[in-house]
């Protein structure tokens, strides 16, 4: 069985295919008098109609006159299709009427995709992405499988906000996301307030955020399958503070800090740090790494290797303010000074001879 199947498949192709590459001849193959063509659409009934025009609306030899004596537009219905008798060795176009609209029952948005035979079997075949399908010199009929079906992307609205690891909301959005369909294979988007996506269910593979492709914290899904979807997408994104104090570890306001971001290529910023010793460099793209120096009066300390995914503050000393060893040493000295000043007062009190009697 398996193997007669290549040969089956190739007579059903060459059906196909035989009108074109035979061209006009005046020979009757597989259908006689006159050559059946059945044409639907994907679109359920109750999402709207989908309107043809046949020849467009022209009757002339080529077409065999068939505007002149039949209604040359016409419903596709997805159920009970038409089916429409060309004469034999004649051409033919269907033109696709409404190629944007959106379905009442379902709320789906459709697009215009493509003419198609074989809809819905493994042998689906894309004839042609124009609206106006071209067929002829018709020479078989194109019933049943060979049938023709005009197929709509069917859409709904995506509406995305994200998140950093910690919950807090993500500025900027990415650039884009990607998704991974498990029908319609991997896709982007970069719109995220009603982004018309095509049905099915997609597993967020990864965000592009700063220069740098950043997974998801957890597997997260949208299932745009029979409606719209609205979702927070959390990123691995690591919010991260620098923190400069002095020897006694008080805050340090001044201080220049260069941060040097690994996203594909190294971006180097400059800040400064503010009253309360800080600077704030928002989230960091996963894997949360990046480089630091800094510099305060004249002195430069550094390199230093910050991780945010584990630590979202870092502190660095700078060698600057009194320390604590040396004020404790001076309260020692001077309270040795004071005793020693006292015994020497009071040695000077004793050794002073006594006054001599009054005669």
């Amino acid at each position: 069985m398996k193997a007669r199947a290549p040969v089956i498949l190739f007579t059903i192709l060459t059906s196909l295919l035989a009108p074109t590459l035979i061209g006009n001849v005046n020979a009757t193959s597989g259908c006689n008098s006159g050559c059946q063509l059945t044409a639907s659409s994907n679109v359920p009934s109750g999402d709207g109609t989908i309107w043809i025009r046949i020849d467009n609306n022209i009757s002339n030899s080529t077409t065999g006159f068939y505007c002149g004596t039949h209604a040359c537009t016409v419903p596709l219905p997805q159920s009970s299709p038409p089916t429409f008798t060309f004469g034999n060795n004649t051409i033919h176009t269907l033109a696709v009427l409404n190629n944007t609209f959106t379905g009442p029952s379902t709320g789906g948005h459709y697009v215009w995709k493509n003419w198609s035979n074989y809809y819905g079997t493994q042998f689906s075949t894309v004839w042609t992405t124009n609206p106006m399908l071209v067929i002829g010199p018709i020479l078989y009929n194109y019933t049943g499988t060979a049938g023709f079906t005009a197929v709509f992307d069917r859409q709904y609205a995506a509406t995305l906000s994200f998140a950093d690891a910690k919950g807090d909301p993500l500025n900027p959005a990415p650039a884009y996301v990607t998704l991974q369909g498990q029908a319609t294979g991997t896709s982007t988007i970069s719109g995220y307030s009603g982004q018309y996506v095509t049905a099915d269910l997609y597993t967020v593979i990864s965000a592009r955020w700063e220069g740098a492709d950043i997974p998801t914290t957890t597997t997260q899904t949208l299932d745009l399958t029979n409606g719209p979807e609205t979702a927070t997408i959390s990123l691995k994104a690591y919010q991260a503070t620098i923190h400069i104090v002095d020897n006694n570890n008080s805050p340090v306001s001044g201080a220049n800090v260069t941060i040097t971001f690994v996203n594909g290529t190294i971006t180097n910023k400059n800040y400064v740090s503010d009253t309360s010793g800080n600077v704030n460099l928002g989230d960091i793209p996963y894997p949360g790494s990046f480089g630091l120096t800094v510099r305060y009066q004249n002195q430069e300390y550094g390199p230093y290797s910050p991780d945010a995914a584990t630590n979202s503050t870092y502190t660095v000393q700078v060698n600057a303010g009194s320390s604590t060893t040396t004020t404790g040493t001076a309260i020692v000295l001077l309270v040795i000074f004071g005793i020693a000043f006292f015994l020497i007062l009071l040695a000077i009190k004793v050794r002073r001879p006594a006054t001599p009697p009054k005669i």
